[in-house]
């Protein structure tokens, strides 16, 4: 058996089916869990906002808190640190004697470059990475197709998945963790040790409290038991295409503190009597297909010209314009409401979200990732896949 295994939490903050983290706990006498906050998430953009703004940062850290709980519930404890995660994972696996870093593997660029820079920076200390792909409700091999072969659009791709859909059943949870004499798990950060400024959650903010949503599985788990017992059972209409946004279960899987394997397998008993639980399997594998897409595409799903590489259509990038759009002050009082929901409560419905994006791309002509930009500083539940996509997708250059 391993001595001792480093597991790095990224956007998987949870215990419940956490595939990569039991593997750690049954291959390693002892597991050495790890949360690193990386401040370049937090840095403003050229437009003033942050990348992950004062609302995100809040919901992480309570998504963070709540996981070491969960943690010390079994014996265990999470270690914090804030820094860049491909230096100090690597710092902490030469301090605890690891033999194995264990984590989720990603697929967005700033993530997939953070594994390759830490893979070279313990690679000299003879120490390996181990990535487990969770973010979906199969891997690539599980697959009918190569990624190469990806259809363009979601409809092709749901028909070729629906019929033999398998989905691998949920991992168990650790029962218990055994930490390594010496551990120092550190305090969870405040806002202002992330550089961010209390006071950017605003008295607006405080305000819309009811309506922002509490991070960490715990929650998640207990969200997603009021949907099962409030629509599915009783077979109350979901009115939504998107029920995994429009009813905000994507609030929490956007960290992973809700696997889409939990959402299958509590859907799975009701789907032959319930048509409203098909449209939530249809709405997980549209969110797979947004992953696939991205791993499929690459860097071309940030460009302007899109996944189309639509290179002959312009953009405007007229400043003034996108800053009327993003202060809610604008010609269209319904896009307005939208931008001002978003920056009080970081929620907005999926006909929320396309409204916005096809004023600003469409309406104004503005450079769409301009505004794709602004979601990802707002949105809680946003996933680069997802909201990239959406974009995309709005804006004429993608297809889904």
């Amino acid at each position: 058996m391993i001595h001792r295994i480093i597991y790095w939490f990224r956007n998987d903050l949870r215990l419940q089916d956490n595939e990569a983290f039991f593997a750690a706990t049954q291959s390693a006498q002892e597991v050495v869990p790890v949360y690193v906050f990386d401040p370049r998430q937090f840095e403003k953009t050229k437009f003033g906002f942050r990348r992950a703004g004062a609302l995100r940062a809040q919901f992480l850290l309570e998504s963070v808190l709540d996981l070491r709980n969960r943690l010390r519930e079994k014996g265990g404890d999470l270690l914090i640190r804030i820094g860049e995660p491909e230096k100090i994972i690597a710092e902490l696996a030469e301090e605890y004697s690891a033999q194995y870093v264990y984590t989720s593997k990603e697929i967005a660029p700033d993530e997939t470059s953070a594994e390759t820079s830490l893979s070279k920076n313990i690679k000299v200390m003879n120490v390996d990475i181990k990535l487990f792909w969770m973010t979906t409700l199969g891997s690539a091999v599980d697959l009918p197709f190569s990624i190469a072969k990806l259809p363009f659009d979601f409809p092709e791709f749901y028909e070729k998945m629906k019929a033999g859909l398998k989905v691998k059943a949920a991992s168990k949870e650790a029962d218990h963790i055994n930490l390594p004499q010496g551990y120092e798990a550190g305090l969870i950060p405040s806002l202002p040790m992330l550089s961010i400024d209390p006071f950017e959650i605003t008295e607006s903010n405080k305000k819309s409290s009811g309506f922002l949503q509490k991070g960490g599985e715990t929650t998640a788990l207990a969200k997603l038991d009021q949907f099962i017992e409030e629509y599915i059972k009783p077979g109350k209409a979901l009115n939504s295409t998107e029920p995994i946004v429009d009813h905000e279960l994507s609030t929490w899987i956007s960290l992973g503190c809700l696997s889409p394997r939990t959402v299958y397998y509590a859907l799975l008993p009701y789907l032959d009597q319930n048509p409203d639980a098909t449209i939530v399997v249809r709405d997980l594998l549209k969110r797979d297909f947004s992953n696939w897409t991205l791993l499929r595409h690459g860097s071309r799903l940030f460009k302007p010209g899109g996944i189309k590489h639509e290179i002959n259509k312009r953009w405007l990038n007229e400043l003034p314009v996108f800053e009327k759009w993003t202060s809610a002050t604008t010609e269209n009082e319904e896009v307005n409401n939208a931008i001002n929901k978003l920056t009080t409560t970081g929620y907005l419905t999926t006909t929320e979200r396309n409204l916005a994006a096809d004023y600003l791309s469409n309406e104004l002509g503005i450079n769409w990732t301009w505004g794709a930009m602004f979601f990802e500083s707002f949105l809680i539940d946003y996933n680069v896949s997802g909201n990239w996509v959406r974009w995309n997708t709005v804006a004429g250059v993608g297809s889904i």
